[in-house]
């Protein structure tokens, strides 16, 4: 996989390159925003860290216009900028990620292993995508159909929609925003903290013990995952 590293600093275009190619993959770098969509083109990356604090443009600049011309394409920020309303604002404009400087390499490539993985979900056999069988839970997506201990479960269609979503991606974790997306839809106004509410709900009629659950687990900093 390709990732294009867009950062000024010399010492950290270093340092970033040997990281991502140390793990395997393929790396590009770029210290000017101007540079970016010609790189979208010729080198074609699977996805993009970006610094916010360029010497030719904002970075947020940047990111709208990688927006613009290449929505599928992830962008992880990589900023000194540590204030709520920046990484607010880089989520707005549709960052996936946002890391703050000065930053642990092991845990930016956890973060970007985890974020390559949930937009490259392997696809599933049929019986597997439309069936979920863990622990003592049975849910048949096709025929919006649940049971607990083989009692039948009442799941609202939103329910439904939630374990489809983490099932699909076959116990890599999906973060808050890929659910809100996905389930609420791009327009909704709903936050984070609904994607929280609506799991704890969810738990309660799913898990044999809400407070400790073994079905749906957390991933902090990230979001939810399967326990499979």
């Amino acid at each position: 996989m390709n990732i294009l590293i867009v950062e000024d600093e010399p010492g950290l275009q270093l340092g970033l390159s040997d990281l991502f190619e140390d793990a395997g993959y393929q790396t590009k770098v770029c210290d000017r925003g101007k540079q970016v969509l010609g790189h979208l083109r010729s080198f074609q990356p699977n996805l993009i860290i970006l610094d916010l604090g360029l010497p030719d443009m904002d970075g947020t600049r940047v990111l709208s216009q990688i927006q613009s011309e290449a929505k599928n394409i992830p962008v992880l920020i990589l900023s000194a900028r540590a204030n709520d309303a920046d990484i607010v604002l880089g989520f707005k404009l549709g960052a996936y990620d946002y890391v703050t400087k000065p930053f642990s390499p092991t845990v930016l490539l956890a973060r970007t292993e985890a974020l390559l993985q949930r937009i490259t979900p392997e696809e599933p056999a049929e019986e597997e995508s439309r069936c979920l069988a863990l622990q003592h839970l049975r849910v048949d997506f096709e025929r919006y159909e649940a049971t607990r201990n083989g009692d039948p479960l009442h799941l609202t269609t939103r329910e439904f929609e939630l374990l489809s979503m983490l099932h699909q991606h076959q116990g890599r974790p999906v973060h808050r925003n890929d659910i809100l997306d996905e389930v609420w839809g791009l327009d909704s106004e709903a936050g984070p903290r609904t994607v929280d509410t609506h799991i704890a709900q969810l738990r309660k009629k799913i898990e044999r013990n809400p407070d400790r659950p073994t079905i749906i687990l957390s991933q902090r900093g990230i979001g939810y995952k399967l326990a499979l």
